[in-house]
């Protein structure tokens, strides 16, 4: 194909994604065989605020060893993995786990988020109460770099604070799973943790592959040893002048008897609600609710049905003259304008409409603007060709028996596909039963989600002696 030719498409092509509302710039790459290897999209800040806040985030250097996830249409996070951040919002959003039994937030409510994680509570909270300020702690750094980023990125008044809660002030041990953040804690025990994952995990579809769910479980708890500061309640209520606290939220995986002992007598009555997860551990959980009750609050506590192999319980308390109402029959919204999977989904229609016979990009990336760090007009980066060997093609016939045959594109996401920890083990299962064991290690599905990278490490791995021989 002449230049011209190639020129001319390439110039339809960027004319027609210029035209999205969303898209305030964009540059397109074609190669020689009429492919359009990629196309690089400059977000409009005022039809897509999130995306542009995320794009001028990443190139100030902001995201660091976080990644952008997007577990939802128009949800867009950062996070420490993917797998952990699609729990995080169906647990808080989609299933509104802490507002229930007439916890609701007043406007303006004042929101003390314990064990923050990535933050997304303190987005929920933040969205259920507007006006809310959320003082988010969180002990572990890159989890509290997330929350703060996730702060900024969505508008959210957060005071960050980094360090845990306990009964007095000093240091302690702190385990932290980079694999598992959310069952992060100073009581971690990796034996116990190890079975209440297994339990979690055994209580879906597909859970009965032993050997492959033992080692995603054993993948997902590697550990990390830590020190963190740690603090009182009271101390942080005095240190910040909060004169109430209308929702205390409580996440902190073995630690919640310790974040209540740290609670003056003088701080107890300016709690009006307390959402927390209880692990029922040598009659804890009745412990807490008699407690909770002689403080003057009525208490509720439910257990997941996915927990039930586990210890632990969510508990709900209230002061009767707090304000209370029904939960949501929603959950409440992101408005900030399509996100990357949103925007490329729409840009595929547009190109299909407008363009009929022209290849679209294989892949869409977001970028604060076209120009590099010299002047010049940035081209995207062409994205390889997918793996072709043997190895990768019995890796797209277990994709396409998982996913369909549609989803067999190197882009194709794991996780925006519907993939989750179940899933995982099932595929690891195929591919070890036709591979041999070690073909492919289990944390590459979490970190290298997409069907490129896998059939990448796939076809890359030991050669195969078949099961027979193993």
């Amino acid at each position: 194909m002449n230049d011209s030719a190639g020129s001319s498409r390439q110039h339809a092509l960027t004319e027609v994604l210029r035209s999205h509302p969303a898209v305030a710039d964009a540059a397109v790459v074609t190669a020689e065989d009429g492919r359009c290897p990629s196309a690089r999209i400059v977000p409009d800040p005022d039809a897509a605020p999130v995306l542009h806040r995320s794009a001028v985030l990443e190139a100030a250097g902001r995201l660091g060893g976080l990644a952008w996830h997007e577990p939802a249409a128009g949800v867009r996070v950062a996070g420490v993995n993917r797998g952990e951040t699609d729990f995080l919002y169906r647990e808080i959003f989609t299933e509104n786990a802490y507002f229930r039994h007439g916890i609701t937030l007043p406007r303006g409510a004042v929101v003390v988020d314990v064990g923050a994680n990535i933050g997304m509570f303190t987005l929920a909270a933040a969205l259920h109460g507007p006006g809310a300020g959320v003082i988010a702690v969180e002990p572990v750094g890159e989890l509290a770099d997330a929350v703060a980023l996730n702060a900024e990125l969505h508008g959210v008044d957060a005071t960050v604070l980094r360090v845990a809660l306990g009964r007095a002030d000093g240091e302690t041990a702190f385990t932290f799973y980079p694999r598992n953040s959310v069952m992060s804690g100073r009581f971690a025990d990796a034996a116990e943790d190890f079975d209440v994952l297994k339990g979690y995990l055994r209580t879906g579809r597909d859970a009965g592959r032993g050997a492959q769910l033992d080692r995603l479980v054993a993948d997902r708890m590697r550990a990390e040893p830590r020190r963190v500061p740690v603090t009182t309640l009271t101390g942080v209520a005095d240190g910040l002048g909060l004169r109430r606290i209308d929702l205390l939220k409580i996440d902190v995986e073995k630690a919640e008897a310790e974040v209540l002992e740290g609670i003056g007598d003088a701080l107890w009555p300016r709690i009006d609600r307390i959402v927390m997860e209880v692990h029922d551990i040598g009659g804890r959980l009745g412990a807490v609710l008699g407690q909770l009750r002689s403080r003057g609050f009525e208490v509720a506590h439910e257990q997941d049905p996915r927990l039930l192999l586990t210890p632990c319980h969510n508990v709900y308390a209230r002061r009767p003259a707090a304000e209370a109402g029904p939960s949501p029959e929603a959950p409440p919204a992101f408005h900030g304008g399509p996100v990357e999977r949103d925007l490329e989904a729409e840009l595929r229609e547009l190109i299909a409409r407008r363009l009929p016979t022209a290849v679209p990009p294989d892949r869409f990336t977001v970028a604060a603007d076209l120009v590099t760090v010299d002047g010049r007009t940035a081209a995207p980066a062409a994205v390889p060709d997918p793996a072709g060997g043997p190895r990768a093609a019995a890796l797209a016939r277990i994709w396409a028996g998982l996913f369909g045959a549609e989803a067999v594109r190197q882009d194709a996401d794991f996780f925006d596909l519907g993939g989750d920890s179940l899933t995982a083990v099932r595929m690891l299962a195929e591919i070890e039963a036709e591979l041999g064991e070690g073909a492919l290690t289990p944390d590459l599905i979490f970190t290298e989600s997409t069907f490129g990278a896998l059939a990448a490490a796939v076809e890359a791995g030991p050669l195969p002696g078949g099961p027979a021989e193993r």
